[in-house]
């Protein structure tokens, strides 16, 4: 991929989950340590197809560990879980087990050696911080807005707008910086991708899924990594 002075972004903005960090194998081990604590649910269903119904409480990527309590139980009756004491359980034990995706790393580095703006806008509660420590991912972002923290979730244009405001104050000679010229990615349709373009942020969607769906807006581009994105970021040619 080529891209012109005047296409490039001037900052990126990327979700976290599915984006910089592998979702999949940190949810797939929580719920292998749920899994071995439920003599009620591996006593009747194999690992396989009790994490496919596992798989189907994170719709789009996203999870309501309380709601995703109720849907166990009813499942299997004979489950006793505190829906409150679950979502904790479930995202501080997710949280550990954070790690980057492949190249990940060096592209974040890359960035901060260019000094290219950028930063991390993700929904959720204070567990995404300690994703953010578990990961290493600490050491380096200039910034990360948690919507639980800040106040509201994406893909209210309220936290989009504020992390432009922080990519003014955490880098030097962006004091212009306009939302047109920032490019969200993330992986998330309904979240990521509505609120940039409503926000009128050019945008990348990480294929996590063989279709993007007719009901959000279309992203910029669609990719398989954000490691793809390194030429026009970075100027530097796979």
């Amino acid at each position: 991929m080529t891209y012109s002075n005047e296409t490039s972004p001037r900052a990126v903005l990327f979700d976290l989950d599915d984006t910089l960090l592998d979702r999949h194998p940190a949810y797939e081990a929580t719920f292998c340590i749920f899994y071995d604590r439920q003599p009620a649910i591996n006593s009747s269903a194999n690992w396989e197809d009790a994490m496919q119904f596992f798989w189907s409480l994170s719709p789009n990527g996203t999870t309501d560990a309380q709601k995703a309590a109720l849907d166990i139980m009813n499942r299997w009756p004979s489950v006793e879980l505190d829906p409150v004491r679950h979502e904790e359980w479930f995202f501080n034990t997710l949280a550990s087990k954070a790690s980057l995706l492949p190249g990940v790393s060096a592209l974040l580095e890359s960035l901060n050696d260019s000094g290219m703006p950028w930063g991390v806008v993700t929904n959720g509660k204070e567990f995404q911080i300690t994703k953010l420590e578990c990961s290493g991912l600490i050491e380096v972002v200039p910034f990360a807005i948690v919507s639980r923290l800040f106040g509201v979730d994406k893909p209210h244009p309220r936290i989009y707008l504020e992390a432009v405001r922080r990519l003014t104050l955490s880098f030097e000679g962006i004091d212009d910086l306009d939302p047109s010229d920032v490019l969200f990615i993330g992986d998330n349709p309904y979240t990521d991708i509505t609120g940039a373009v409503n926000v009128g942020m050019k945008t990348a969607w990480i294929k996590v899924r063989d279709q993007y769906p007719s009901d959000a807006p279309e992203p910029d581009m669609m990719i398989d990594s954000v490691t793809d994105l390194r030429e026009m970021l970075l100027g530097v040619k796979q």
